[in-house]
């Protein structure tokens, strides 16, 4: 029993061993993907985000709202009013010029960390302590005195908004005197939800605007950026810890300033925040409190106003009413510079007005806690999928539903990122294909190719390349060992071989051999055939071994056809070939003129060389039989044995290929899919119903001559009449046989060998006319009993 259980499961591996090896290594990297999507390392982040901005490039909306308008301190600015830093008073000049012309809200993108050193006051002090001369401003009113108070006092009027930036280091140089502008927060949170506090980033020490400014400004808000890794600029902080109180951005406390809110919604689950609501407003955020930037284009995307003209009063009377004017700079040396998806030169300012513009749009680009789940479980499942199609299917098969998959999610993400704003990385899904088609193609490929190393090694010397690549391609492996399965043997033998040897020496012996096997085997091997052995100037073949060939009975007769036809063209080949003038005498056994002559190259027994063939089809052993030492993949049984009768039975006939009815009537699908049996293509005549030596079932025997249809006019005529003779010998009306044979005598395909199948059965008929087989009267089953081998 543990034997029969033992060859059951090496049947089964055998057969579906490499679908379970591509199975489980398909397996085991889609947990692997799995498991590096869950980890989220940084090299596939950063692959990541070069998706996501190539998306972005295809999805992005150029349409804004006009309400954020960069009022730029540009190249035309400083040409006309001065090189930078301006006065304060001019600042708060251009600050009183945009509430003039109707800003809602006016954020400044600028920080005045030092005092004005053009303040008269400034002025005062220094010339005293450097020149020690005392200096006065006489009937300079006193408000214009100290530039920074008149700023403050602009500031204290309007609906600005100051900059400032927060440091993350360590606060060794931190101030003090710093006054900012917190955000009222509101907090949404189930029980058990940590505190905001502990997912925010936690500043050291803001770097600030005079006190006299920050006190004067109604509120204030910070300009960090947080460009990723990579230096690109995809997301930005809109609230940041510092001391136990929240900040907002510039952006966001510019917007609140506009819509009059003083307070903040912050929504925070279990991971982190989720989301803050500004008025009606919800705007979502990652866990640490940023939010994705939607981009609308490159630089200028948003309106420009130079400062020149807002100072100079060129503007329309309203041209900025209702807007958010936001203060920064374009002139070279002064720009803030940031890098962006669509955009590798984007002024800082800029990136304020496209979050406020998001904000106001409410079209924002979000990443639900759910989009990792059901993105861990697409990188499985294509992963499995991919896996399954490989492990059953060919690469080229395979290629089309998993590169229509890979698409398919790519255009997905797309639409989810233009329709529902909600991005969907179709990156490590698109990854995980790619990696388990190319690493399971490789193994599929180096398998069969050891299967194809091995097919060559085993089976090189006996089979065609066309059919290993079949066995490769087809994974139809042979059964080492031995396996009975119906095959068509094949015999073939030199008429009277022995006699070569008595003319040539052994070196022209072996180039004769040489020539004749090597064009006998080609025709062989050329139609699949497999060559078991060569015994002296035996070839002995079969069909449909090592891999089944539903016509292995046709091709083998096939074969045989071909292979006398290829004889004939070698004996008018070798009779017109001369020897080389340079060659010594090659008739060294000093034959005479008849038999070899001087310009011949070869003797008379090579011209008229005759090849006996013997074809019979059923079950054969077939497989790697031998000892441990060497081994030879033949074959083996009754059917074999029969085939190489016949090769020898032909002698007695004069026939030189004779086939058994077996192999006739096997049948098989042509090139339309219709059953055909093999006598049908084919051209062959009934020589005898015989019982060859060492068996006891009679088996028809026929002369093969040609396929259907080319067979010349004497054999058409030869054929009739000798079938007219069989007809009437199995009726045992010896006479009128006899007459059929005389006529069909002359007709013989080959009149010049030691008998031929006409002459056979007139001595057959003159002797059963004589010694009739059954007694008058009785039924005659026309059996022929050979006598000798």
């Amino acid at each position: 029993m543990a034997t029969r259980e033992e060859g059951r499961f090496k049947g089964f591996f055998r057969r579906y061993g490499e679908h379970l090896l591509i199975l489980g290594v398909g397996v085991l990297l889609s947990v692997v993907m799995g498991v590096l999507h869950a980890h989220n390392p940084p090299f596939l982040q950063a692959l990541d985000s070069k998706v996501y901005d190539t998306i972005l490039r295809q999805t992005h909306s150029s349409k804004i709202t006009g309400v954020p308008v960069i009022v730029d301190l540009d190249e035309k600015a400083l040409a006309e009013f001065g090189q930078w830093p301006w006065p304060r008073w001019r600042v708060a000049f251009l600050l009183a010029k945009l509430r003039e012309y109707g800003a809602v809200s006016v954020g400044l993108d600028i920080l005045f960390a030092e005092p004005d050193r053009t303040s008269p006051v400034r002025l005062k002090e220094e010339m005293r302590r450097d020149l020690q001369v005392d200096i006065g401003f006489t009937g300079l009113p006193p408000d214009l005195l100290d530039n920074d108070k008149l700023l403050a006092n602009i500031l204290s009027t309007g609906p600005y908004v100051l900059g400032y930036f927060f440091n993350f280091g360590t606060a060794e140089n931190a101030k003090h005197d710093c006054v900012l502008h917190p955000a009222r927060l509101a907090l949404i949170r189930t029980p058990g939800t940590p505190d905001v506090d502990t997912f925010l980033f936690d500043a050291t020490e803001p770097i600030c605007n005079l006190p006299v400014l920050g006190e004067a400004a109604p509120n204030s808000g910070f300009y960090n950026a947080d460009p990723d890794a990579d230096g690109i600029m995809r997301r930005t902080p809109l609230i940041i810890r510092y001391r136990d109180k929240v900040y907002p951005s510039l952006s966001l406390a510019a917007l609140m300033q506009a819509m009059g809110q003083k307070q903040l919604v912050v929504k925070m689950e279990p991971n982190g925040i989720d989301s803050i609501r500004l008025g009606p407003t919800v705007i979502p955020l990652d866990a640490r409190g940023r939010m994705v930037i939607n981009y609308r284009g490159p630089q200028h995307t948003f309106p420009y106003v130079s400062a020149a003209d807002v100072l100079a009063g060129r503007l329309p009377a309203g041209a900025l009413k209702g807007r958010i004017a936001l203060v920064g700079t374009s002139a070279a040396g002064l720009k803030d510079i940031r890098s962006t998806p669509l955009d590798p030169v984007f002024p800082g300012v800029e990136v304020h007005a496209t979050v406020i513009d998001n904000i106001l749009t409410k079209e924002f680009i979000t990443r639900p806690n759910w989009i990792e789940i059901l993105e861990f479980f697409v990188v499985i499942g294509i992963g499995l999928l991919a896996t399954a199609l490989l492990t059953w299917a060919s690469a080229k098969w395979s290629l089309v539903p998993l590169g229509g998959g890979a698409v398919g999610m790519w255009f997905g993400a797309v639409w989810c990122m233009e329709a529902k704003g909600i991005y969907v990385s179709p990156m490590l899904p698109i990854v995980t294909v790619v990696a388990i088609f190319t690493i399971l193609t490789l193994l599929k490929f180096l398998r069969e190719e050891g299967h194809k190393k091995f097919l060559h090694a085993t089976f090189a010397s006996y089979l065609s390349p066309e059919l290993i690549d079949r066995m490769v391609e087809s994974k139809e492996m042979p059964e080492l060992g031995g396996e009975a399965r119906v095959c068509t043997a094949y015999f073939t033998d030199i008429q009277s071989f022995s006699s070569f040897s008595e003319v040539l020496t052994a070196t022209q012996l072996v180039e004769l051999l040489n020539e004749y096997l090597s064009a006998m085997t080609d025709i062989l091997i050329e139609d699949s055939g497999t060559l078991d052995k060569y015994e002296g100037d035996a070839i002995i073949a079969f069909f449909g071994a090592p891999i089944d060939l539903p016509d292995h009975a046709f091709r083998a007769c096939r074969v045989a056809v071909s292979m006398q036809r290829k004889l004939l063209e070698l004996r008018e080949k070798w009779k017109a070939e001369s020897p080389a003038p340079e060659e010594p005498d090659r008739n060294t056994k000093h034959l005479p003129p008849e038999v070899w002559r001087s310009d011949w190259k070869w003797p008379r027994h090579v011209h008229d060389m005759k090849m006996r063939i013997g074809v019979n089809s059923g079950e054969i052993v077939v497989g790697n039989m031998g000892s441990a030492m060497r081994m030879n993949y033949t074959m083996m049984g009754d059917s074999v044995n029969l085939s190489a009768r016949l090769e020898a039975a032909a002698k007695q006939y004069g026939v030189y290929t004779m086939v058994s009815e077996y192999t006739l009537d096997q049948e098989y699908a042509d090139e339309r899919g219709d059953t055909r049996r093999v006598r049908d293509g084919v051209e062959c005549r009934l020589l005898d119903n015989i019982q060859v030596v060492g068996k006891q079932e009679p088996v028809k025997v026929y002369e093969l001559v040609a396929l259907k249809g080319e067979l010349t006019e004497q054999e058409q005529r030869l054929f009739a009449l000798f079938d007219k003779g069989m007809g009437h010998y199995l009726a045992t009306e010896w006479d009128q046989a006899m007459e059929a044979f005389r006529e069909a005598l002359p007709l013989e395909r080959v009149p010049d060998g030691k008998t031929t199948p006409s002459e056979v059965f007139l001595q057959r008929c003159e002797q059963f006319k004589a010694n009739p087989p059954v007694p008058p009267g009785q039924p005659w089953d026309g059996v022929y009993r050979l006598t000798k081998k």
